[in-house]
């Protein structure tokens, strides 16, 4: 379905003495600015009424009309001649429908009308940018953004997540059964430890409430799922985990092998036994299916409650790499603020995020982002792939199959994170310096120069908890327009 955004023009009528001058043929600059719009964004459907030269009752109501069944606004001042009921109209407009809306000025033209408004409306707390210059090619970059974002409308965000702690103890066997000689041999002391667990009938602590930074989400799902759609027209679904062992009973052997085979050949170190890298090539089948039945591009898997309690039979480290190369994604923990966050930054930039934990190092201003998935695709479908190692997972570190991805030293990253409950996001940048080889915490580690002790100052663990979203190159500009857009209050939590 075309998106639709309603354009809407004020000024004066032709034969008012006014800017831009006295007989200004608005007729003609609206044609032209027209078609400007539907040749360089022939997917969006535009739609325009009566122009607006005053606060007259009926051109207002067509426009009201139009305006409510549109996903976006553009308003373009285009002159002005005095009349106040032209700013009162533009006001009543805007403020009708809480969507994306961009104010734009030609210059020696509307600016008296786009200064009215402006400053009138700026501080009410709406989903809107101002921009004024002097010809419609100027404006590209902020059309290009306010299109883009209608992209993320009608998304579906598929996510899996359980409410049972009870363990299947056959599915936890499966993950420790391919490396069980090595774990005998070198770590007798995990494998009796498993052993006891399963004898006793313990449990592992998993969360069901929202106390976990990932699941802000469980503390009112059905808020949460309303006010993600409010803003950004994402589809929240919930569906069971257990058809996700369905799914990957039915997976051919042979198909897992030639995938598992890729990955071996295509890393520069392999640590996991073949075993391990073969059953995450099922699970890769399996989810890729999935989401294909459910007609779904991305979801979240709660990954670790459901390894701890034996919902999930391999990592999904391998196959959420792999996915990318599908156009799909999946975003690890259930956490559906990283997942709106990579959405986010995916459509603005055409490139996969790497969701992550991070740990500041104040002495030398560094942070060491770092997790056990990302993608090798950091520069998007059409980029160079990253040199990666499938090493096991970090705090495993016996189990499973992860990569360690490579980032390209001497490029920016910029560091963001939504909050859907708080309408919020938090962005940051800094330059990668290096990557880490470490065995403690995640597989993949990228290190980082930024301003540490600003971003300690600036952070909100209670909005933002400890994940982020990062994105090779520096798209601050691009995100904080993104973010004004959807109407989000912005931490730039760097400066």
């Amino acid at each position: 379905m075309k998106q639709k955004i309603h354009v809407v023009f004020l000024g004066k009528p032709q034969w008012e003495a006014g800017w831009p001058y006295l007989g200004y043929n608005n007729d003609t600059f609206i044609a032209t600015t027209l078609t400007y719009l539907k040749e360089h964004y022939s997917h969006v459907e535009f739609s325009v009424d009566s122009m607006i030269v005053s606060n007259d009752h009926n051109a207002v109501e067509a426009n009201q009309n139009l305006i409510i069944q549109s996903d976006a606004c553009i308003f373009f001042t285009i002159g002005h001649y005095g009349d106040p009921g032209l700013i009162e109209s533009a006001l009543k407009l805007i403020r009708l429908k809480r969507i994306p809306t961009l104010l734009a000025n030609f210059v020696y033209m509307g600016d008296h009308t786009f200064l009215k408004i402006y400053t009138t409306i700026k501080n009410e707390d709406l989903p809107l940018i101002a921009v004024s210059s002097q010809k419609i090619e100027d404006f590209e970059e902020k059309f290009t953004i306010l299109v883009k974002l209608l992209e993320m409308k009608g998304k579906r965000a598929l996510v899996y997540a359980t409410d049972d702690p009870n363990i299947d103890w056959n599915r936890i066997l499966e993950l420790q059964n391919p490396e069980l000689d090595k774990i005998i041999v070198n770590h007798p002391e995990f494998f009796q430890k498993i052993k006891s667990i399963q004898e006793n009938g313990s449990t592992f602590f998993t969360d069901h409430g929202g106390i976990d930074q990932a699941h802000q989400w469980r503390k009112d799902e059905e808020l949460y799922k309303k006010t993600l759609k409010e803003i950004f027209g994402i589809e929240m679904i919930r569906e069971n985990p257990e058809e996700i062992m369905i799914y990957y009973d039915k997976v051919s052997k042979g198909d897992a092998k030639i995938v598992a085979r890729k990955w071996i050949q295509n890393a520069s170190k392999v640590i996991p036994s073949e075993k391990t890298i073969l059953n995450a090539a099922k699970l890769y089948l399996a989810l890729k299916k999935m989401l294909t039945d459910h007609k779904c591009d991305i979801f979240a898997p709660d990954c670790g409650t459901m390894l701890l309690t034996g919902r999930l039979p391999a990592y999904p480290c391998m196959a959420f790499l792999e996915l990318v190369n599908d156009q799909k994604y999946g975003v690890c923990e259930s956490d559906m603020d990283c997942l709106t966050s990579y959405l986010f930054g995916l459509t603005l930039t055409n490139r996969p995020g790497f969701v992550s934990n991070h740990s500041f190092d104040t002495t030398r201003n560094h942070i060491t982002y770092l997790h056990c998935i990302c993608s090798n695709k950091l520069y998007g479908q059409e980029g160079e792939s990253s040199q990666y190692e499938i090493r096991y997972h970090g705090e495993t570190a016996i189990l499973g199959a992860s990569p360690s991805v490579l980032f390209p030293v001497g490029e920016f990253l910029t560091t963001i994170k939504i909050s859907v409950f708080e309408r919020k996001i938090a962005i940051r940048t800094g330059k990668i310096i290096d990557n880490i080889k470490d065995e403690k915490g995640c597989v993949t580690k990228v290190l980082v120069e930024s301003n540490v002790d600003k971003i300690l100052k600036n952070y909100e663990w209670n909005a933002f908890g400890w994940h982020r979203v990062s994105f090779v190159g520096d798209w601050r500009e691009t995100f904080v327009i993104g973010a004004k857009l959807l109407g989000l209050s912005i931490i730039e939590e760097d400066k």
